[in-house]
């Protein structure tokens, strides 16, 4: 084999890459910053290793499954989370959705663990009332983080299948505003802008 023949063959290409020096950073107290900014750059540019940017939020998602639960029930809330992810259409989902599937996923858990906790301090022993408050507004601030981060996801989907361009208005110097269209799921409206002021289409339609 010729010498230019060898080298080419030590190229990595940028999925293997971005897998070799994933692993080399993780064995690393302190990585250099160079790696750090190599590695960011190659997961940005190399759409297979998209995954590992939301894996922050699977790990957090473990933390709290691991905290609350053990053997069988384990296992079943990590199901229910898979089951959740593929009946919400995280597969054929849009970025923006994944982002809010994602979050709908986390908050579910800590639900399930306010609920948890509130059972075991406040149904099955005798606590103050202040203790109670805490129990009940923490419950009830994890509910109502729930329900919106699932009323958001409804109006964005609602807004991306009822607006294929969305309107942005966008002040130029002189306060005059100019409608630019953007698009939505891969749409995007031929029609120019134009300096007529229109109202963009609010989340709340």
């Amino acid at each position: 084999m010729k010498r230019s023949d060898a080298n080419s063959a030590q190229v990595l290409r940028p999925a293997e890459e971005v897998v070799q020096l994933y692993r080399k950073l993780a064995k690393q107290k302190n990585p250099r910053d160079e790696d750090v900014d190599r590695l960011r750059r190659l997961v940005v540019s190399t759409p297979t290793a998209w995954p590992l940017a939301t894996y922050t939020l699977s790990a957090i998602r473990q933390a709290i499954v691991e905290k609350m639960s053990h053997g069988p029930t384990r296992a079943c809330l990590l199901a229910e989370m898979d089951i959740w992810e593929k009946q919400l259409g995280d597969d054929g989902a849009s970025p923006l959705e994944r982002l809010l599937i994602e979050h709908i996923l986390t908050v579910r858990l800590r639900v399930i663990n306010a609920e948890h906790k509130y059972n075991n301090c406040v149904m099955n022993q005798s606590i103050t009332l202040q203790q109670g408050r805490y129990w009940d507004d923490l419950l009830s601030s994890t509910q109502a983080r729930f329900l919106r981060a699932i009323e958001t996801l409804a109006r964005v989907r609602r807004l991306a299948r009822n607006t294929p361009a969305l309107q942005i208005n966008i002040a130029r110097e002189g306060g005059q505003q100019v409608n630019v269209q953007g698009e939505v799921n891969g749409q995007k409206d031929a029609s120019p802008a134009t300096g007529a002021i229109q109202p963009a289409p609010s989340l709340q339609d």
